[in-house]
């Protein structure tokens, strides 16, 4: 189903068959439900694994005597049985199963692709007993299987129960000695072979060790040796080529995380180099503009300066003009006042504008020299 093709060991499987499977599991509440997942199956053993242990199921891990928490049952019919119950033949055996072990019945897989249709069963061996009015569990598989006969006779229940839901099965195995003595043919007559029941009770111990030992004759003892020699030389090749595999992969591996270490760097790298690309444009532009404003605002403070010059260079000649004429000193004491109102103004204005204004009137024009006034201007 998940495009996968798988290769069985057993011969006797009939891979087209194999998506007819199914499996189900009990869910919380009781209900079967089909798997979509393997979990589902090992969670529904779990539930009453912990059920148990919450019931005083005490459960040992300490080596080869571990509690035996789960084990597997499995329920087979022939073909010829099931014929008129094939949709319903599954879940009647799970529910005399189910009758017969209650909620130990966790999950089950139907298998439709062997020679024989059966059902693989999860059983988990709680058994509950109540004490007081209350519930103890304790697991223990032997609670239900204590020996080879109490298994024969569940063997005989699930037959009676089958044959009273109408299924055409004996109600007894047939002894070993009778199977090996003849067979039914497919019309359900019975055949005699060579081996009669009469017989196989007269062979002696001698004998069957006698034709054992032809058959193990049989194969010569070089040809085996040889043979297991060459499947040793093959597993041997085969674990020498494997590690190479999973070691090249690994390497693969390695340079392709590198690969894409390098990768997301160069992504990141080129992804900053664009921002600090972009930084330094707006930087560009933005000094640009400022630049632009700087000159503009230069031109302005030039045309100011010459204007303010040119402005008070008329004032001093009126007001020398003007003493002249009333026999009075005007222009110094306007010096004066004119300095300490500069000098006033400076504290208001940027280093550069007061260097502008000083090269302009201290340096372009001797009007203002301390020397040529005779005052003290440093206040």
């Amino acid at each position: 189903m998940n495009g996968c093709e798988v290769q069985h060991s057993n011969p006797d499987i009939n891979s087209d068959l194999t998506l007819e499977n199914e499996s189900y599991y009990k869910d919380s509440n009781g209900e079967w439900q089909r798997t979509s997942h393997s979990k589902d199956m090992v969670n529904a053993i779990n539930r009453r694994i912990e059920y148990a242990k919450e019931h005083g199921a005490r459960i040992s891990t300490k080596g080869k005597n571990d509690t035996v928490i789960v084990r597997p049952l499995v329920l087979q019919m022939g073909n010829d049985s099931i014929t008129g119950h094939e949709n319903t033949w599954m879940w009647d055996l799970i529910g005399i199963l189910e009758e017969e072990f209650g909620k130990n019945v966790t999950g089950f897989s139907i298998h439709k692709d062997e020679t024989n249709p059966h059902i693989h069963v999860s059983f988990v061996p709680c058994y509950e007993s109540e004490k007081d009015g209350e519930v103890k569990c304790s697991i223990s598989q032997t609670k239900f299987f204590k020996n080879p006969k109490q298994l024969a006779g569940l063997h005989r229940k699930f037959r009676k129960a089958l044959i009273d839901k109408g299924y055409d099965i004996e109600s007894e195995n047939k002894p070993i000695e009778e199977q090996l003595a003849g067979y039914y043919d497919k019309n359900g007559e019975w055949y005699q072979q060579g081996l009669t029941i009469n017989r196989l009770k007269e062979l002696t111990d001698r004998e069957l060790k006698l034709r054992l030992e032809e058959l193990k004759m049989s194969i010569k003892r070089n040809d085996l040796e040889k043979l297991e020699m060459a499947v040793a030389d093959i597993m041997a090749t085969s674990k020498v080529e494997q590690d190479k595999i999973k070691k090249e992969r690994e390497i693969l591996s390695a340079q392709q995380n590198a690969l894409e270490n390098d990768r997301a760097t160069v992504q990141a790298q080129s992804k900053a180099l664009k921002v600090r690309e972009m930084n330094v444009r707006k930087r560009e532009l933005e000094v640009a503009e400022l630049l632009e404003k700087i000159q503009s605002t230069a031109e302005t403070c030039n045309q100011i300066l010459s204007e303010e010059k040119h402005l008070d260079t008329k004032f001093l000649e009126f007001l020398d003009r003007e003493g002249r004429r009333n026999g009075k000193e005007y222009r110094k004491p306007f010096e004066y006042w004119y300095k300490k109102f500069l000098n006033e103004r400076k504290k208001k204005h940027s280093d550069w504008w007061n260097d502008m204004l000083e090269r302009s009137w201290m340096n372009d024009t001797d009007d203002f020299d301390d020397e040529n006034t005779g005052y003290d201007f440093s206040a």
